[in-house]
């Protein structure tokens, strides 16, 4: 019987950390996109800029500057099942916004090339 993916974490900069559930992961690719003409749609082409959300905690001895919209760098997403998403160049979009319930902090990421690695 196989798995489904049930645990991501995540890998920024060199650093691992384990986000809660509900992380979310979509690859760079076409899309369509309908271009009204009279009263007719027809579909065209445009990139889509691949995505990765996930909501991290900001734990004792972590910095939340660590994660500011400054730099690209390299993410990694690990899925318990094997797969893993390596990107070269990620950007954060903006600064996360660190909650009190339990140090949540959503941070989306943008990226436009990926390598993938099934195990």
């Amino acid at each position: 019987m196989t798995d489904a993916v049930g645990i991501v974490s995540f890998i920024w900069q060199g650093q691992k950390y384990d986000a809660i559930k509900g992380s979310s992961l979509r690859l760079p690719d076409m899309q369509n996109v309908t271009q009204i003409a009279g009263a007719t749609g027809y579909p065209s082409k445009q990139f889509q800029i691949g995505e990765a959300k996930a909501t991290p905690l900001l734990l004792e001895g972590m910095s939340l500057a660590a994660f500011t919209p400054r730099d690209r760098g390299e993410l990694q997403i690990v899925a318990d099942t094997g797969q893993k998403w390596v990107i070269p160049a990620a950007y954060i979009l903006s600064a996360p916004t660190m909650t009190d319930d339990g140090g949540k902090m959503p941070i989306t990421w943008n990226f436009a090339t990926y390598e993938e690695i099934l195990n």
